[in-house]
């Protein structure tokens, strides 16, 4: 499955034949089956959509387990406070979306969903650091399980995410209504 079809299975999206333009870049480029595997370079996919390059947000919070679990390790010189971990508005995909209300090209109900789970997804990363500070690696290693609240909150911030991308993406589309 290439890239751009993987953001609209995730989407929920049926795959369909890609277009010109930035959706043919991310198509053309290396198939995505995991979560965790590199994603295509902003520049190359044209990820950028409504002033947030989605790729590179998607690629960022799909990145965060690994780096928990460097910390946890041992693996990283890496030191994480758990306080500022927490902070959903700290991050660029928090800023965003503190800017984004009344922007009618996304649904208000899709919006909401993506802040509850970015928050939940910081406040989840955060209480694995809290772990990992109170020195219960094994606990903070097993709170990162495919199983775990962490990694489905994951996926479903991945899935919100590529789902605005993919409406943003209808719009700038030729002849699309704005």
């Amino acid at each position: 499955m290439k890239w751009f079809d993987g953001l609209r299975k995730q989407a929920g999206a049926e795959p369909q034949a890609p277009r010109a333009g930035a959706e043919q870049a991310a198509a053309s480029l290396a198939e995505v089956e995991e979560p965790g595997v590199p994603l295509p370079e902003p520049a190359q996919a044209g990820g950028e959509l409504a002033g947030l390059d989605f790729y590179s947000a998607i690629a960022t919070h799909q990145r965060w387990k690994n780096r928990l679990k460097s910390v946890i390790r041992g693996e990283s010189d890496e030191t994480l406070d758990a306080a500022i971990v927490a902070r959903a508005d700290a991050c660029v995909l928090g800023k965003w979306l503190a800017a984004q209300h009344g922007d009618a090209r996304i649904p208000e109900d899709l919006l909401a969903r993506l802040e509850q789970e970015h928050a939940t997804f910081h406040r989840l990363a955060a209480e694995v650091v809290r772990l990992s500070d109170q020195g219960l690696h094994e606990h903070a290693l097993e709170a990162l399980r495919t199983d775990a609240p962490y990694n489905r909150c994951s996926h479903r911030l991945t899935r919100l995410l590529s789902q605005i991308h993919l409406q943003l993406s209808e719009l700038h589309q030729p002849g699309a209504r704005s």
